[in-house]
Parts: structure tokens; sequence; C-alpha cells
């Protein structure tokens, strides 16, 4: 695997930090198989690395995206992902962070959590939402913008939503990507992630003006009624607002 780890090349642009960290898996016959094993130290270095330095592991990630692909001739086509483009688009990263961070489990033990852990896991989910939608602002690993919608929409249209950690992550997709998001009501886009049954929404797969409108509605009323997110509340409720008057 790379033998130097993302905090060990600080010193090192972009481009030559991603040359560095992916040539040991070049040089195997099977690099594919090795890919697993980089994709866990950068996303181990996203979640738990300082977040100051979480915008320079997004550009070591671009960085190796737009790597040239390897000479895979011979055996080393064996078991190459991305039809024998190994760093175009990342293959098979969103779906090692979806299996790592994309889990609904942490709902089920809140309850027995203590003040501390429950801050420590608001802080996790409001990180995981802010890394996300920054891959999704450069277009990196096939992270998909439906994780926003799907952020959102189970922050805004559940009743049952953990307000204190669930509104503030609505709020890092809102102030990150709020534009591509607002895009989606006005081009009727249908997401998988809108679909899902919840109490409060529409429960249709279609992003509408109607439903953008709703969700400033409730984080309005979240500003009056949760003041444990109000920051997150005012910052949201104002990008939203200026997003819509400025498609007019």
């Amino acid at each position: 695997m790379a033998d130097r780890t993302p905090e060990e090349i600080p010193g090192a642009g972009a481009n030559e930090a991603a040359k560095a960290i992916v040539r040991p898996i070049e040089q195997p016959e099977n690099p594919g198989a090795y890919l697993c094993r980089l994709w866990n130290l950068l996303i181990d270095a996203l979640m738990q690395l300082p977040e100051s330095q979480i915008p320079d592991l997004v550009l070591l990630l671009e960085a190796i995206q737009s790597l040239p692909a390897p000479d895979l001739t011979g055996e080393k086509t064996q078991d190459t992902p991305g039809g024998g483009h190994l760093w175009r688009g990342l293959p098979g990263f969103a779906h090692m962070w979806a299996d790592e961070h994309k889990r609904d489990d942490w709902r089920h033990t809140l309850a027995a959590e203590a003040l501390a852990d429950r801050r420590g896991m608001r802080a996790a989910h409001v990180r995981k939402a802010n890394i996300e939608a920054r891959l999704v602002t450069a277009n990196i690993g096939g992270i998909p913008l439906d994780w926003g919608y799907d952020c959102i929409a189970d922050a805004l249209e559940r009743r049952d939503a953990i307000v204190d950690i669930e509104v503030p992550a609505a709020a890092e997709w809102f102030s990150m990507v709020g534009n591509q998001l607002f895009d989606g009501s006005a081009s009727g886009r249908k997401s998988w992630a809108l679909e899902r049954g919840r109490d409060l929404g529409k429960e249709a797969a279609i992003m509408t003006l109607e439903r953008w409108l709703f969700w400033e509605q409730r984080m309005a009323e979240l500003q009056e009624r949760a003041q444990v997110v109000v920051g997150a509340t005012n910052l949201a409720y104002g990008v939203m607002g200026t997003i819509r008057q400025g498609s007019h």
C-alpha cells in the first residue's frame, strides 16, 4: 500500500502528493486489489485529521482522480476497476464511503449516549455532510447530489428528526451546494432520496419550488423553536432565501 500518508506530505503540491501516494499501488500486478486500502486511508484522513486539512485532502483526491491511467497491459488488467482507468472517477470510493458513513443505525443508539458522546456524534455528522458537499462541488469520486437531498429531507421532512444533529448537517449542504440543490427545483430533478417515506414531506421523488419553500418554512420554524441550532438555521435560512431571490 501507499508508503506515505496524507499528513506526511504537507509541503508537496496536490499533483506531486497524488503521484507519491499512488506510486506503490501502480506497481503490483493487480493494482485494483489495493485500491480499497488507499480509499480507506483517505476516508480515515478526511474524518480524523484536523478540519483545517480537509480542503487539502479534497485537492489531493481531485489530483488523484485526474492522474493519467497507468500502463495496465498484460497481467495488470486483472482486477482493475473503471474499465482499465484506475483513477478516473475514483472507482469504488463512493461505495466505501457509503459503507462506512451512510448508515442510519446511529439513531437507534443515540438515546443511550452521554451528552459528550452526543456532541461528538453531532460533530461527526456535520463534518461528514461538509465533506460530502465539498466532494459534490468538486465532482470527485461519484458522490451524488442525492445524498444532500437525503440529508436535508431527513432533517426537515420528518417529525422525529434529531434536530440538533441533522439540521446543522443540512445547513452544510445548503451553504456549500445550495445553488445546485435549488436548480433541481427548476428542472424538476428526480431523486431516490426524495421518494423515501417521511411524514412531513410531499413523499414524491421530484424536487420542486414548492418543496424548497416548504424547507424554508421549516427552517424559519426551527429558528424560533430550536435554540440549540440557531446558528445553523440562521445560516441555512439566509442562504436559501438569497438563492431563491437570485433566481428571479
